[in-house]
């Protein structure tokens, strides 16, 4: 079992003004800096531009910026929003983090999922066929020689033949023949994991209830087989919540009191509640009795590593094996020691716990 955490960052202090944009950023850098230390996988770094909770217009700047402040954890973008790019600038802008980390990034992308983001941009309905198309110009320009050129609906692409002259075009990515490429899912049987099945991509299921989560697998592993892939769980990352301390109680009452109760209560549940998403989170249960206290007693994964280990292991058991559990950094600046530890304890006794688990069961 392998660890990632995904900070998009949330921050409600800086959306009601009482932190700046310099505050968000360091705090997410500090976060990955003792990621690395304690031994987590990987983190992840999301983009949105008109969200006030969410203020994270540039995940490649984050991952130029963590690479030069940490030596082995793998960044990657959860997700690169491609309908707000030109996907040959984003191509070689990755390519690019590719070397400056050494090998260490994730490739993410997404159709991007508020409104209010595309209508800064003009997409209007657009953005699922401009992810498409842009995906086919990304990996055309890593793994295509030129000359060829692209022709498409969104975006054209004239990739020049070598040219001893300029010594170029040169740029290919480190890692052969592509990073790894992540594509999220939420909603059942979602059409974003097809699109990753198809395409020999990596699948993450966001924090969903576990017979959507099944969907979920079942849609990813059916469009890549008939895309001639094989399917691989070790690669299927899971997001769901958990924290770790050295006793159930401790672990229960940080979740409770610092930044875990703060981005659920103050952020997620809200929005979840105003998407129409509730039912994905907790399936018929009644909104009313859905608040923190439940989440971290029947949702999230919240205990001593002997405890988070059992419950890591059921929803590994039911659900067929998956290779990667995610959790949310998040608003810990009041329980810094705990939430250090939180890292460690994942990292060390919880990951000895769960090494049996292979990703396929």
């Amino acid at each position: 079992m392998k660890f990632g955490m995904f900070t998009v960052p949330i921050s409600i202090e800086y959306a009601e003004g009482r932190e700046t944009a310099k505050e968000v950023i360091d705090w997410d850098l500090q976060q990955a800096e003792w990621a690395d230390q304690a031994g987590i996988d990987e983190m992840y770094f999301a983009e949105h531009y008109t969200l006030g909770h969410e203020p994270s217009p540039s995940p490649d700047a984050m991952i130029a910026a963590a690479s030069q402040r940490t030596e082995n954890i793998k960044l990657g973008a959860m997700a690169h929003l491609l309908p707000y790019h030109n996907p040959v600038s984003l191509a070689f802008r990755s390519m690019w983090l590719d070397h400056m980390t050494g090998g260490r990034y994730i490739a993410g992308f997404a159709p991007g999922a508020y409104a209010s983001d595309a209508q800064l941009f003009g997409t209007g309905k657009n953005n699922a066929r401009m992810l498409s198309e842009g995906l086919d110009i990304v990996d055309a320009i890593w793994t295509r020689k030129g000359p060829f050129t692209i022709d498409g609906e969104f975006y054209k692409v004239d990739m020049p033949a070598y040219d001893e002259a300029i010594a170029g075009p040169h740029l290919t990515p480190l890692q052969s023949p592509r990073p790894t490429v992540l594509m999220t899912g939420m909603s059942p049987n979602s059409g974003t994991l097809a699109e990753a099945g198809r395409r020999g991509f990596s699948p993450v299921s966001q924090q969903v209830k576990t017979d959507i989560l099944k969907t979920h697998w079942d849609t990813f592993a059916n469009a890549a087989t008939s895309a001639g892939h094989t399917p691989d769980r070790s690669e299927w990352r899971v997001v769901r919540d958990f924290f770790v301390a050295d006793t159930d109680a401790e672990a229960r009452e940080i979740a409770l009191s610092s930044g875990l109760a703060r981005l659920w209560e103050g952020y997620l549940l809200p929005s979840f509640k105003k998407l129409g998403l509730f039912p994905f989170l907790v399936g018929d249960t009644p909104e009313e009795k859905v608040d923190i206290e439940y989440l971290v007693d029947n949702f999230f994964f919240v205990g001593s590593p002997e405890t988070v280990a059992e419950k890591v292991r059921a929803l590994y058991n039911e659900l067929g094996g998956f290779g990667y559990l995610c959790f949310s950094g998040g608003p810990y600046q009041d329980a810094i020691p705990a939430y250090k530890r939180h890292l460690e304890l994942s990292s060390g006794k919880l990951r000895e716990l769960l090494s049996d688990l292979d990703g396929n069961n």
